[in-house]
């Protein structure tokens, strides 16, 4: 049976069974938290930028529950990634905000801790579905043992390339070290083309491109000031140096990079699962592939990415809102999804099903196998002002401080922030 066949009879049954009203959690509870009224509208925040796969994803699950639950409608805010916090913190300070947060999974408990989300943790235990969750991510939404929200997808980054510019440079093997990955992209610097593009951004997209070195050298937050952080923050500081990544990273977030890629400005970059959709979609043009990224002296690492469903703990139709993102997970609903917005499943169930392009797509697989490799950003409740100090970090980095000076004043920073 064909995936498109499987979902469609998957979907004639969600609708019979949504016809049969025999659930005890829909139209009695919604109308309760709704004040008595047929109809209710939860408000959804997300950063997920326009016409991304992302995006696409989260207009598409919207349109089907809708369709679905007709007594249920939407408004959804677009907001910049790097707003998205602000605008929490100061709906907290003036009593307005969604019903639902598409939240980035390392901010999850600092905002849960802040009281901005639910405690949602007696649904989830009444639902039975908690365990089907890899540990890390389902830890990003929990804090002190409570539940204040599900984890929607994960990611890790990788590196992109492109096949007709290192076959071109006469590159036949694909570069496994620092050493390697360097001397590649000097091979493929070539006038107006960069051999590298990375995000270097004073947002946590900045902080989440730089961090897998810094685990390649051997080091962590903890030891940031150390000669091995010193070393990660050095290579990148090198390739901006040496030419071959662009000086412009630091203005760049990671729908910058993919244009680089896409015009043929940079022959690789450093991006995530997400952006496979729009390869294929906008760029027949290009032959590209994906490999792992880079081994410095502790060898590879990438990060754990991902975003997280959360309500609002001030939501009038929290019952409503739990209704929605319960349904986003089921399998059937989910698998479909995630090809759709080019996302990593959270779900083991999901992700063990070889019936979706993470099991199937070389791409794809590629990430699969880098989530392996890839760690979380389990830094505590202070981890958005860590974050902060390493952007500013790499920020002066990249335009030619001394690293070490640099990495000496950031891990003074950083070590009381650290739990």
């Amino acid at each position: 049976m064909s995936k498109k066949l499987f979902f469609l009879l998957c979907t004639v049954c969600v609708l019979v069974l949504s016809a049969c009203g025999s659930s005890e959690s829909g139209g009695e509870t919604e109308n309760e938290s709704n004040g008595g009224s047929d109809q209710v509208t939860i408000k959804i925040w997300d950063y997920l930028q326009p016409d991304s796969s992302s995006e696409r994803e989260q207009e598409a699950l919207m349109k089907k529950y809708q369709e679905e639950n007709p007594s249920v409608t939407f408004e959804r805010t677009y907001m910049p990634f790097a707003d998205l916090k602000t605008k929490l913190l100061q709906g907290v300070g003036a009593g307005e905000l969604p019903d639902i947060v598409l939240i980035d999974n390392p901010d999850h408990q600092s905002f849960a801790q802040a009281g901005v989300f639910a405690d949602i943790t007696e649904k989830v235990d009444e639902w039975g579905e908690g365990d089907q969750y890899f540990e890390g991510p389902m830890e990003s939404a929990t804090l002190d043992g409570k539940i204040y929200g599900i984890p929607n997808n994960s990611n890790a980054l990788a590196i992109y390339y492109n096949k007709d510019m290192f076959e071109e440079a006469g590159i036949t093997d694909l570069p496994k070290t620092w050493d390697e990955f360097m001397e590649t992209a000097k091979k493929l610097t070539k006038g107006d083309v960069k051999g590298f593009a990375m995000s270097g951004k004073k947002s946590e997209e900045g902080t989440f491109q730089f961090l897998p070195y810094l685990w390649q050298a051997g080091a962590d937050l903890d030891s940031f000031g150390s000669d091995e952080a010193k070393s990660a923050m050095s290579f990148v500081q090198n390739m901006v140096k040496e030419g071959v990544l662009s000086e412009n990273m630091i203005n760049w977030d990671q729908s910058d990079v993919l244009v680089q890629f896409q015009t043929k400005k940079a022959a690789m970059m450093e991006n995530g699962p997400w952006q496979i959709p729009m390869l294929k979609e906008q760029s027949q043009d290009i032959n590209w592939g994906v490999f792992l990224m880079p081994a410095g002296e502790a060898g590879t690492a990438s990060i754990l990415g991902g975003e997280n469903w959360a309500i609002t703990e001030t939501s009038e139709h929290q019952d409503a809102a739990w209704e929605f993102i319960k349904w986003t997970q089921q399998p059937e609903i989910l698998g479909p999804m995630h090809e759709l917005g080019g996302r990593l499943p959270s779900r083991e169930d999901v992700a063990s099903d070889e019936q979706y392009d993470w099991a199937t797509d070389e791409h794809v697989k590629v990430f699969m196998e880098q989530l392996q490799s890839a760690k979380p950003r389990a830094y505590g409740t202070n981890y958005p002002e860590i974050s902060s100090n390493i952007q500013e970090a790499i920020q002066r980095a990249m335009t030619g401080e001394d690293v070490d000076k640099i990495m000496e004043d950031t891990a003074a920073k950083i070590e009381p922030l650290l739990p």
